[in-house]
């Protein structure tokens, strides 16, 4: 969806408020279970328009370390801040990063949403997803899911950083 700012642009001071439920954003790599629901306001402040509002959502994603498939709520905050530029009798809202100029936030007075939802998806995504805080993940040997139930492999030595230094000292304490 593509919101017109002209109106909030042109008077100065003006307050808006708008209710938002979009579909999850194709290209993220993951799928929302349903739809984004949140609400954004905008704010005239001379020169410049701020928005700020809130989204939430459900994303389907893989737990990091057992690849179950799992639900993430996230709620992400919206905070930005467009500049106003008077021509004549117009106004024009501009993005004040330079990223958001590229990605096509704001083009001729209209605030792309679902580049606004994408943006701050993408920045409540966590790095390393996890189905429960101590998942203890597949065996490195089996690729058993440790979660469901123990298998029968021997536990793996630890790989030390100094064992090269360890067998370098055994072979000069050989060494007659």
């Amino acid at each position: 969806m593509k919101l017109d700012l002209s109106e909030i642009a042109r008077v100065g001071g003006m307050h808006a408020t708008q209710d938002i439920e979009e579909p999850c954003p194709q290209d993220l790599g993951f799928e929302c279970t349903g739809t984004v629901k949140g609400k954004l306001e905008f704010t005239n402040a001379g020169s410049l328009l701020l928005l700020t509002g809130e989204f939430k959502t459900e994303l389907k994603l893989q737990c990091s370390r057992c690849l179950v498939d799992m639900t993430l709520p996230v709620e992400a905050k919206v905070e930005e801040e467009f500049c106003l530029e008077t021509i004549g009798d117009a106004v024009r809202v501009l993005a004040l990063d330079e990223e958001d100029v590229e990605t096509g936030l704001v083009k001729d007075n209209m605030l792309d949403i679902q580049e606004v939802i994408r943006q701050d998806l993408l920045l409540e995504l966590p790095i390393r997803p996890l189905c429960r805080p101590n998942c203890r993940g597949l065996c490195p040997t089996c690729g058993e899911n440790l979660n469901l139930r123990k298998c029968a492999c021997p536990p793996a030595e630890p790989e030390s950083p100094f064992k090269v230094l360890g067998e370098l000292l055994e072979e000069q304490d050989n060494d007659p």
